[in-house]
Order: C-alpha cells, then structure tokens, then sequence
C-alpha cells in the first residue's frame, strides 16, 4: 500500500466522519422542529381550554347570581357573587405571591454546601 492511498483512506474516513456528524445534528434538528410543533399545539389547545373553562365559570357564576336574585333585589345577588369571586381570587394571588418570595426561591441547600465548601478550603489552606 503506497502512502498516498493511506493518506486518501484517512481523508476519506475523515470526510465520512464529519457527514455522519452532520446527518445526526439534522435528524436532531428535525426531531427538535417536530417536538417543538407539539408543544406549540398543546399550549394552543391548553389555551383554548382554559378560555372555554373561564367563559363557563363566568355562566355558572352568573347562574348563581340569577338564583340568589329570585330571594333578593338582583343587585345584591349580583354584588354578593362578586365579592366572593375577589375574595377568592385575593387567595389565590396571596398564594402566588407567597411563591414567588425571595425566601422561597433562594438556594438554600447550594448556599449551605459553598459555605460548606469555603469551610475545608479555610481549613486546608
């Protein structure tokens, strides 16, 4: 075997190396494209669910209203609803807010093991 025909086997592997890589990154790509698609279409679907979900809770809510109003002036169904509706909705943000909190989000166990960390750095230097 000559050396130039070793040299054009070790080009050649090399060439089909590098079209391997590039096939796996396109089929990549392309599953990523098609994952991304239905995610895409999920959260357009879950979207529409959720604004169908609101539009029948403001129905039943004005269902209720209607039934209170048969025993009272339908103002006062109508207000009593509402405040029930904000006094729940004022939960439910508490509860986000409270989520959201510093102390909530800060790494405490990550916090716990730098300082660990900086402990046997201080004691081993």
């Amino acid at each position: 075997m000559s050396q130039s025909s070793l040299g054009d086997l070790i080009g050649g592997l090399a060439g089909d190396i590098q079209d391997l890589v590039r096939g796996e990154i396109a089929l990549g790509r392309a599953e990523l494209e098609q994952k991304l698609d239905r995610v895409i279409m999920a959260a357009i679907w879950l979207l529409g669910g959720a604004l169908l979900g609101f539009a029948g809770l403001v129905i039943g809510l004005e269902g209720i209203a209607a039934i209170l109003a048969l025993m009272m002036p339908a103002w006062a169904a109508l207000l009593i609803v509402g405040v029930v509706v904000i006094a729940i909705g004022a939960v439910f943000a508490k509860s986000g807010i409270a989520m959201l909190s510093l102390k909530t989000l800060t790494p405490d166990r990550t916090a716990a093991n730098l300082q660990k960390d900086a402990q046997l750095l201080k004691e081993h230097t």
